[in-house]
């Protein structure tokens, strides 16, 4: 961490004692640490200083009850079990029997659950499962919404879906001319996801953006234009659009949107611009999905932005997940 210039010697002394000294927790061999350095800004003397920062308006729905404990959060899944299983175990989510063995544990899933595995509808399936057993032991799993799971309710399903999950669903019927326009092999997987279809009124129940505690979570990014339209509007929209009350696809699940944008996932994102979004809503961290396509750095803008790869891993780094411990945040290699 950068050290703060202090006015004098009593002065770093004083602001160490106050710190509580190196926040860090015993380092294993195997796990990797995120620390986001000091804001050399001396805070204002007064009561004002005191006093918290206003909420961004419009983002209370998308606040969950803050986290007991741990929170970690697991990549892009892709529809991959193996995959999934074993960050769900690295994490300390599930036993060797696949059951609930988090207790308060909190997970953030950020989305992207759906992709192109022949193991998809099981990867689903244990999900739903461990959603319910999490809830009964005072956990959560909560599963954001990412780019694959829009495409899958815009019926786009182009390089995104296994044949095997098309054959998941064959025997699915629907007269909707949407599902009546598409290749006969693809018509009953569209009949479950079209906006308004089974599939797609279960993923309405997820967010876009997600608040726990001193954390904002999403697929791809989260912007000031977001922020300014209110969190809670953008979650309200995928929800009615999914469960067929809005038509067309509303802009914010579009590339524009929290699940697709672009503008935080390259080698040289807007700092500035997470650092106004989680002072807008009251947090110390955005985490985000980290895209495949290329080696990027996991944490930046002063660890700020934290952007967590996929379950597999990929060429963009290894397979991990964060933990999350109050202010200790660490990478953990996903075990094998």
């Amino acid at each position: 961490m950068p050290a703060l210039v202090p006015r004098s010697a009593l002065a770093l002394a004083f602001l160490l004692a106050a710190c509580g000294g190196d926040t860090k927790t015993a380092p294993k061999t195997d796990e990797k640490k995120v620390e986001a350095k000091a804001d050399a800004k001396e805070e204002p003397a007064g009561d004002s200083a005191k006093k918290p920062r206003p909420r961004a308006p419009a983002s209370e729905k998308a606040r969950v009850a803050d986290p007991k404990g741990r929170t970690v959060v697991i990549g892009s899944l892709g529809g991959d079990l193996a995959a999934t299983r074993a960050a769900l175990k690295t994490a300390g989510a599930i036993d060797d029997a696949g059951k609930w063995a988090g207790g308060d544990l909190v997970v953030v899933q950020l989305g992207n659950q759906f992709g192109n595995s022949k193991d998809e509808k099981a990867t689903l399936a244990l999900l739903d499962d461990l959603a319910a057993q999490a809830q009964a032991a005072g956990g959560a799993l909560h599963r954001l919404t990412g780019e694959n799971e829009i495409l899958n309710v815009a019926l786009n399903f182009k390089d995104i879906v296994h044949a095997q999950g098309f054959k998941d669903y064959a025997k699915e019927k629907s007269d909707d001319p949407r599902v009546e326009s598409l290749p006969a092999n693809q018509r009953g997987r569209a009949a479950v996801f079209a906006s308004g279809g089974p599939a797609a009124k279960k993923l309405s129940e997820q967010k876009l953006i997600l608040v726990a505690g001193d954390s904002v979570f999403a697929h791809a990014g989260l912007l000031g234009e977001h922020v300014q339209k209110g969190i809670d509007n953008i979650n309200d929209e995928s929800t009615k659009w999914m469960l067929g009350e809005i038509a067309m696809m509303p802009d914010m699940l579009a590339a524009p949107g929290p699940a697709r944008t672009p503008r935080l996932r390259g080698n040289e994102p807007a700092c500035e611009v997470v650092e106004q979004v989680i002072a807008d809503l009251a947090v110390k961290r955005l985490v985000i999905a980290r895209p495949p396509a290329e080696k990027i750095d996991a944490v930046m803008c002063d660890g700020k932005l934290i952007r967590v790869g996929a379950a597999a891993g990929d060429t963009s780094g290894p397979a991990e997940i964060l933990d999350i411990s109050g202010d200790a945040v660490k990478f953990v290699p996903i075990a094998k």
